[in-house]
């Protein structure tokens, strides 16, 4: 069950985002459950109540007492791990909603396809636990997060690297990113690895355990060896 929270303090902007989710969620075959808030507040501390995981958050990013952006970095501060879809009329918060990890950062009126896409990347990352499922070339794969060396960006395309072959998709890489648990890595605008698959590295460069080369961004580098020893240090 795919479970979403959707907040909004206006009572027609509430009834709107929730008919477009159901919307989606009903064409799409998504099994779902539905919660409505008129109160950021009020969702907020339903959100960190133990024992009420959502899996997407849907919320006006303006309203009185608390906004959207405080109500997000209270979740981030605790750990939570939700999808968040802002919605404004305005876009004064766009850099802010992307500083708590948002999905998307979405105009009023909401364009149904820009939400239908928010949405579909947030349900598949929660239904895919242990990998994804892909089109490629015309054909679906079911696809283990373990097999994945490395995905590197071309245009609008994403070339995933696997311990047997090479697949290419037609996705953007932010939102490939997106579907991907920590054991990955952005280490450069192109390139994402598998932290697991890194045999070593060097200033700026990762050796991959199949003996190919991945560049690694200046800026990135402490936090990618960082991140290299968390993730060897989990298993």
């Amino acid at each position: 069950m795919f479970k979403v929270a959707i907040c909004d303090d206006e009572a027609t902007a509430l009834q709107l985002n929730t008919l477009l989710t159901e919307s989606v969620l009903k064409e799409e075959g998504v099994p779902y459950e539905i919660t409505t808030f008129d109160d950021i507040q009020a969702m907020t501390d339903a959100l960190v109540r133990p024992g009420q995981p959502y899996d997407l958050l849907i919320s006006d990013i303006l309203a009185s007492g608390i906004n959207g952006i405080e109500a997000a970095e209270r979740l981030r501060s605790i750990g939570e791990k939700l999808d968040i879809i802002f919605i404004s009329s305005t876009a004064e918060y766009a850099i802010e909603g992307y500083k708590v990890q948002a999905l998307r950062y979405l105009k009023k009126p909401v364009d149904i396809e820009q939400l239908r896409e928010a949405i579909m990347i947030s349900y598949r990352k929660t239904a895919q636990k242990d990998g994804l499922s892909l089109t490629c070339d015309g054909k679906l794969y079911n696809i283990r997060y373990e097999e994945i060396i490395y995905a590197e960006s071309q245009a609008r395309d994403v070339e995933l690297t696997l311990k047997d072959r090479r697949l290419v998709t037609h996705m953007k890489i932010s939102d490939f990113e997106k579907l991907l648990p920590d054991q990955f890595f952005r280490c450069h605008r192109s390139y994402i690895v598998n932290l697991l698959e890194v045999e070593n590295i060097e200033r700026y460069q990762a050796t991959m355990k199949n003996q190919d080369y991945i560049p690694i961004s200046q800026q990135l580098y402490t936090e990618m060896k960082n991140r290299m020893f968390q993730s060897q240090t989990k298993r």
